[in-house]
């Protein structure tokens, strides 16, 4: 049970994750977060959250599965948006290849817990990666983060490919 610290780069934005253990919690691991996401048109993310991971499955080697919430808090030059999520990630590791990393990840927050100037949330993601020693994983993403907007245009706060190194320490 480790603590991580991930950066992730684009042209157009900045992310930083701190992610750590909370012991045992039933059949996985709960794990704490905290994210900060800043753009070039000077958007500010912030999110905390709690979730649970472990193994999807004796028949599924390498395949990790997670469940979680998350608090989001989103400002722009003309929006503010919180949002309370629900998500789910995977985390595959091939047998064969287990230096080798593919990651999936969701967080949907519906009008209901979707406040301020939001109506709707939502927080995607897919990475491949590549452990290049023991605790650091390079990875190249591609990610999608959208709110819709109550009486105005949607706004996608990020969108497109990035870089990234995970450190576990």
């Amino acid at each position: 049970m480790a603590q991580t610290f991930d950066v992730s780069l684009s042209n157009d934005s900045a992310k930083l994750l701190y992610t750590a253990p909370m012991g045992q919690q039933g059949f996985g691991r709960g794990e704490f977060d905290g994210t900060l996401l800043f753009t070039d048109d000077d958007s500010i993310m912030g999110a905390v959250g709690f979730g649970v991971i472990g193994e999807a499955g004796s028949g599924s080697p390498g395949l990790n599965a997670g469940v979680g919430v998350r608090l989001y808090g989103l400002n722009t030059d003309n929006n503010d948006v919180a949002a309370l999520t629900l998500g789910g990630q995977l985390r595959f590791s091939p047998t064969a290849l287990p230096r080798l990393r593919f990651t999936g990840s969701i967080n949907f927050a519906p009008s209901i817990v979707t406040f301020m100037d939001g109506e709707r949330f939502i927080d995607t993601g897919v990475t491949v990666g590549y452990e290049v020693f023991q605790d650091a994983v390079a990875y190249v993403g591609y990610r999608r983060i959208r709110a819709d907007i109550e009486d105005g245009p949607d706004l996608t706060v990020d969108q497109g490919a990035h870089i990234g190194i995970n450190f576990r320490f």
